[in-house]
This record gives C-alpha cells, sequence and structure tokens, in this order.
C-alpha cells in the first residue's frame, strides 16, 4: 500500500493537529482529504482543476505526523501530488500568481533582489577567499534586506570573515522552494541545475531559511541534483563560534546593562519537524545571553505553525493569516518578552499575529540588538 493511498484510507487521526483544517474549518485540508482528492483525480472520478486547489491546503509543518501510526510524510507526497496536477495544467490561481511573479522577476515577491542585495552588503563581502557561503534566500532579501548587513557584520565580529555572499550575475536570488511548493518540478529543476555547481564549490553552505534548507537538502535530490557541500542552519553555523558569542555577550551586556528579557522561541516547523536542526537556537541564545529561552508552544513539537510553510502566505494568504492567529491565540506574554524565531520565513506572519507590544525577531534580528554596544565599536 502507497503512503497516499495509506492516508487517504486513515480515519483522520491527524485532524485535530492540523493547523490549517483548525484555523479554518476546513475539513478538505487534512491529509486524509487531501489524499483521497488525488487518488479520485488520478482515476478520473474528479477533475484535476478541483483536486488542485485542494492539493495546495498545507502549510507542510508536519504536525499531522505526531499522532501518525505510519509516519507519513505529507509534505513530500502533497509535492508529487501537485506535480501531476502541474502536468494535467491544474495551477490555482494564488500559485499561478506567484509562478507569473517568480517568471518576471526569479523570485516569488517580485522584487530586485539583486538590488537589495548590493544595497545593505558591503562590496568586500562578495571577494573572499574563504569556502563558506551565507545563503539569504528570498524572502529576507524581500522582506528584510536590512539583515544580510547584521548577519555579516556579526560574522565578523566573530572572527568569521572567510564567509561570503552569492555575487555572480547569473546566480539567481531563489533555490527554487516556491516552486517547489506549487508543483513546478521543471522550474525546480533548471532552478536547482543553475545553482548546484556553484553550491558544490562551497565547503559549507548556510542559511537563516527553513524553506531553502528543506528545497536544498530534500527537494533538489528529487530532480537528480544532490548538493555535496555541508549544509547548515544559520544557528549551526554560528555554534561553532560559541565561545566568541559568550564573549561579545559579556561585554555587552556590562556595557548595557540591558534588563533581562524573558526569551521565548518560535519553534519553526521547518527547523523541527522537518530538518531537525531547531535545538541550535536554543542554544546560540544561551551562549550569547546566558539565559535558556522557553518554547512559544507547549514543547517544540507542538508549537505553533506561522502559516507561512511553503509559502502559503503567498498563494493563500487569507488561510495563511488564519492559522497564524489560532496558533498564537493563547499564548500569554510577560511585559519583557521577545520572541525569536529561527526560521526567516516566520518573521512577517508572527509579526502580524502577536500584539504589537511583544517584539517578533529572527534570531540574527534578535543578536543584532543584543550585541549593539560591541558591534558599533
Amino acid at each position: 500500500m502507497s503512503g497516499s493511498t495509506t492516508c487517504a484510507l486513515c480515519p483522520r487521526m491527524c485532524r485535530f493537529t492540523c493547523p490549517v483544517t483548525a484555523a479554518t474549518a476546513d475539513e478538505t485540508a487534512t491529509p486524509t482529504a487531501m489524499m483521497q482528492t488525488w487518488g479520485l483525480a488520478k482515476d478520473g472520478t474528479m477533475g484535476w482543476a478541483v483536486a488542485a486547489d485542494a492539493l495546495q491546503r498545507c502549510t507542510g509543518c508536519e504536525a499531522c505526523r505526531t499522532p501518525c501510526e505510519f509516519d507519513q510524510d505529507v509534505p513530500s507526497m502533497l509535492y508529487e501530488a501537485r506535480a501531476e496536477a502541474w502536468e494535467h495544467e491544474a495551477i490555482p490561481a494564488g500559485a499561478k500568481a506567484l509562478h507569473e511573479r517568480f517568471l518576471r522577476s526569479g523570485n516569488p515577491f517580485g522584487a530586485d533582489l539583486d538590488a537589495e542585495l548590493e544595497t545593505y552588503a558591503d562590496p568586500a563581502d562578495f571577494d573572499r577567499k574563504g569556502r563558506v557561503l551565507y545563503w539569504p534566500g528570498c524572502r529576507e532579501l524581500a522582506e528584510q534586506p536590512e539583515r544580510v548587513a547584521d548577519v555579516m557584520a556579526l560574522f565578523k565580529a566573530l572572527g568569521a570573515d572567510h564567509v561570503t555572499l552569492p555575487a555572480r550575475d547569473d546566480v539567481p536570488g531563489c533555490c527554487g522552494g516556491p516552486l517547489m511548493a506549487i508543483g513546478d518540478r521543471a522550474g525546480l529543476g533548471v532552478a536547482a541545475a543553475g545553482l548546484h555547481q556553484y553550491f558544490d564549490r562551497q565547503r559549507t553552505w548556510v542559511t537563516g531559511s527553513g524553506s531553502c534548507l528543506t528545497t536544498v537538502t530534500k527537494g533538489w535530490s528529487s530532480v537528480g541534483q544532490e548538493v555535496h557541500a555541508e549544509v547548515l542552519h544559520l544557528a549551526q553555523y554560528l555554534l561553532f563560534f560559541r565561545d566568541q558569542l559568550a564573549e561579545l555577550g559579556k561585554k555587552a551586556m556590562e556595557i548595557a546593562e540591558p534588563a533581562l528579557p524573558t526569551l521565548i522561541v518560535h519553534d519553526a516547523c521547518s527547523l523541527h519537524r522537518r530538518t531537525a536542526r531547531g535545538e541550535a537556537v536554543y542554544d546560540v541564545l544561551e551562549a550569547a545571553t546566558g539565559l535558556r529561552a522557553e518554547p512559544f508552544g507547549p514543547d517544540v513539537e507542538r508549537t505553533g505553525c506561522c502559516g507561512a510553510g511553503d509559502f502559503h502566505d503567498l498563494t493563500r494568504p487569507e488561510a495563511a493569516a488564519q492559522v497564524a492567529q489560532w496558533s498564537t491565540r493563547d499564548r500569554r506574554y510577560p511585559a519583557t518578552a521577545r520572541v525569536i524565531t529561527g526560521d526567516v520565513g516566520c518573521v512577517s506572519s508572527l509579526r502580524r499575529a502577536i500584539p504589537d507590544r511583544v517584539p517578533v525577531q529572527d534570531l540574527v534580528g534578535f543578536l543584532a540588538d543584543w550585541l549593539s554596544p560591541v558591534l558599533r565599536t
């Protein structure tokens, strides 16, 4: 029995863990319903256009794996299902709009990412001899381009002056993750082929984007492109400089004597359930502040989905906003709270869902603030 058939015949054990279903009261968003829809389209009982719309109703959070007795990888099955729908030219409106922006600008935001990168990066950051590449990702460049300057300044302060930015004119600003999410497998293949050789020349590849991590480590292999460079989340790389982080944090606190915050980590689905890299975020924060952060949810496995996974906020923005609101609805925040997410893809969604009085930052955004007394010198 195939994985998709297993889901289609399941009595919806994951129904109450699916944030999309819970937030939108949309029963077609359960894995069971989506797999049933896929099967109906494959045997001709349902039209592919109707099926394709239903197959887009997932953020890829993998919350459904917790109660699943068969450990089903629903996102991977849905990538396959959407690719099959794409081959039948069944493309929902949100996915089509994203794709059109991608074709025009090379990214799903329709932004000039090269201009943003050049604006906020030091020219010297493009010409280093080291073999470590920092990849901002399209969302960071579109929504928080100033973060590039912050992360490069942090690297330099830690002594990691061997890190380079993607600088060549023929290197696009997007790894193809949005194309994988909507089912354009051919487009993903083109994006992966265009970057593969460039990435493989690096010893280590570092990013703060959960989408990029998933795409490069899992998506590229599905189109025949394997990356042999070491692929790390930004927090994992920063832990190589744990002692330096601790020293910088100590100096910053001596200079500024800041009030100690309550650190709350949003355990992004992309880092915990999908790639198992999220613990490093806690370790980096503890090294820099001496404080152990608390999880946003009851525990790291039951965190709240931000709604932006698999670019859901671009293809189905209303549903994505409902997911973020539902996931954050019961959280109480002390006056000193700071919410920190390890995935830059979640920042905007969380900021819209969490009260304005509570700062929401990505990891580098927080570190840039916390260490600013020494980073400015």
